[in-house]
């Protein structure tokens, strides 16, 4: 198996934790898991931080900015014990840290997805984005054209209703629907042959290039609003 490539037995042990979430089948195929899944997988994050590194946005990661697999159910409904998709960050600081400019790349037995830009502001960088879209209109529009242009867009998944608190008298502005976004993230789809035919790495790099304007436009300082 080539460094990149990702088998067909890859998916077909993602079904079968689908099928078998629990810790005795966990256990019996932990080895394969590590093989064909997250070993590769990380390899992707090193070869992408690698590519990056000279240029303009220079995110890394490996296999310490992976997710565990194991889940999380002390607060959850679904008390399966683990994720039944690989996961992982690529961020300016190498570190897992979500409260900075991201790619978030997932396999799952569908194929996965890749995501890019900021997840869930805090607060008080949520109001500094807000004012910088109201203070350069300009740059943000150049920012959605770059998005465009490399067939993304921002998602409206974690957006509100109405207008933003302290920003209702901007309703009628060119960007008022960006004004109620919550996150502001472009994410695409990946197939199951991706993965397989080793074109991983060249699509995560065009991901993140396509959202240079995006990452250098989110790096604000926090602000009161």
């Amino acid at each position: 198996m080539s460094d990149l490539h990702f088998t067909p037995r890859a998916f077909d042990l993602l079904e079968e934790l689908a099928a078998n979430n629990h810790k005795d089948w966990y256990t019996q195929h932990r080895e394969e898991i590590e093989i064909y899944l997250r070993d590769p997988f990380a390899r992707v994050l090193e070869a992408v931080t690698q590519h990056l590194a000279q240029t303009k946005v220079p995110l890394a990661g490996g296999a310490k900015t992976m997710f565990r697999q194991h889940r999380d159910v002390r607060f959850s409904k679904d008390k399966s014990p683990y994720s039944t998709h690989v996961s992982g960050l690529l961020t300016p600081s190498g570190t897992k840290s979500e409260n900075q400019g991201l790619l978030f790349l997932q396999l799952d037995s569908s194929g996965g997805m890749i995501a890019c830009g900021f997840y869930k502001f805090k607060a008080d960088q949520l109001a500094g984005i807000r004012d910088k879209i109201l203070a350069e209109p300009e740059v943000f529009s150049r920012v959605l054209e770059e998005l465009d242009e490399a067939f993304l867009s921002l998602s409206d998944e974690d957006k509100l209703t109405k207008m933003p608190r302290g920003y209702e008298a901007h309703a009628a502005h060119p960007h008022a629907e960006y004004l109620k976004l919550k996150s502001l993230i472009a994410q695409t789809s990946l197939s199951r042959e991706v993965w397989i035919s080793g074109d991983i790495l060249d699509r995560i790099v065009e991901m993140a290039k396509g959202c240079e304007f995006l990452l250098a436009f989110g790096e604000v300082k926090s602000v009161s609003n």
